[in-house]
């Protein structure tokens, strides 16, 4: 039954599936998990220290989060077509000037244009319009296009280490960038044509509701801000803890394999967990998923404190995935259920600029925290604390959900 419903709603759009999960699967390039297959590479060429290094690619991805909510707005009044070609065209040059980068400063624009464009704007633009077009079945739609990223997390880094193994790190940027020209600009580009996305969404179907609430009038609502908190979590919990992993390996007195090996369960299922809460939004509405969303995170940290067996690395690895697979769709279907989709690009985009400042500040206050003495299990059962009293945040919003 899921399946056929899948098959159903890929046959009546797949032109609009295939946009978005093209452009989130090219957005990958700014992604943490993409980039970080660099660091080395990167220090040691411009011999940066770690604390440099780290430096410099959170004041870019923070200043990414300020530039997304301040533009994200542009996907309500501009077309789909010329955003692609603008924010890939950046990207291509953030590709070109990788190859060529020597300086601190080169490299602060660089991580910039990767970090704004990849992780920002391309997936931004994919499920904005995704949202805005998808009439039935945007739960469904919404995780099919979000896998983009959950798949590039398995194939990915296999590729990466191939390209720089056989071209070199500098000459696989070059090839990256070769790739976004030849292959994503011009495909993305026939299927929003093969979907009809030139139209901005206001001429195409005339559903601009007064009722539909403006960007300022979200920021007004206090049902927003008790919701914020658990919609940043995961995002925010998961890149603290694969950024600072070192430190649960040592703790544990795990090898480095064992969760290298774990990724591959993480991807696996943050997909899977994707296409099933997109059936369930469908069936039962956003509100009622958004509840389950802390559940694994609360049993993969108890995982994390409890058991030092190898077996709990892919058993944690899982239940992250499975809580970060289901946010996304929740998520962004919640705000259309909420607040209408004509200024879901404003609404997204401020989100996303959240989501972004969230995982910028990640390492560094896990960082902060191991680095007072803070023990495995003292900062896992912290993070226990946190969330569960952001999901207390929720109990007064649900009744006027």
């Amino acid at each position: 039954m899921l399946a056929r419903s899948y098959v159903t709603l890929i046959k009546h759009q797949w032109p609009l599936i295939a946009f978005g999960f093209l452009s989130i699967f090219f957005g990958n390039i700014g992604q943490s998990f993409f980039i970080s297959w660099y660091g080395s590479s990167i220090k040691d060429a411009l011999l940066l220290s770690d604390a440099t290094y780290g430096g410099v690619y959170a004041i870019a991805t923070m200043t990414s989060s300020v530039l997304v909510i301040s533009f994200g707005g542009v996907v309500d009044r501009v077309r789909v077509d010329k955003l692609l070609i603008f924010f890939a065209t950046l990207l291509m040059v953030a590709c070109a000037l990788m190859y060529s980068v020597d300086s601190v400063v080169e490299l602060l624009l660089v991580f910039f244009l990767l970090r704004f464009c990849g992780q920002g704007f391309l997936p931004h633009i994919a499920q904005a319009t995704v949202i805005k077009r998808a009439q039935q079945d945007k739960g469904k739609a919404i995780s099919l296009v979000g896998s983009g990223v959950a798949i590039g997390e398995v194939v990915l880094p296999s590729i990466v280490i191939g390209l720089i193994a056989f071209l070199g790190w500098r000459e696989s940027w070059l090839f990256i960038g070769a790739t976004l020209l030849v292959v994503f600009l011009p495909l993305v580009l026939l299927l929003v044509r093969k979907a009809d996305l030139k139209r901005t969404r206001i001429e195409a179907d005339n559903q601009n509701h007064a009722s539909d609430a403006s960007r300022r009038q979200v920021i007004r609502d206090w049902r927003f801000w008790m919701i914020i908190p658990i919609a940043l979590v995961t995002p925010f919990l998961v890149t603290g803890v694969f950024i600072q992993q070192d430190f649960i390996l040592e703790a544990k007195r795990w090898t480095p394999s064992v969760l290298a090996g774990s990724f591959v369960f993480y991807g696996a299922v943050h997909w899977l967990s994707s296409v099933i809460s997109g059936s369930l939004i469908d069936k039962y509405r956003s509100r009622n998923v958004l509840i389950l969303i802390p559940i694994p995170l609360l049993l993969g940290l108890m995982v994390i404190a409890n058991v030092n067996h190898t077996l709990a690395a892919p058993l944690f690895m899982c239940l992250f995935g499975l809580a970060i697979g289901a946010t996304n769709p929740v998520i962004n279907t919640l705000w259309a259920e909420m607040y209408g989709v004509s200024h879901i690009g404003a609404i997204r985009s401020l989100v996303t600029g959240m989501m972004i400042l969230s995982t910028a500040l990640a390492p560094w206050v896990f960082g902060i925290v191991i680095d007072i003495g803070w023990t495995l299990n003292e900062m896992t059962y912290a993070l226990i604390g946190m969330i569960l009293s952001f999901t207390v945040l929720l109990v007064p919003v649900y009744p006027r959900l």
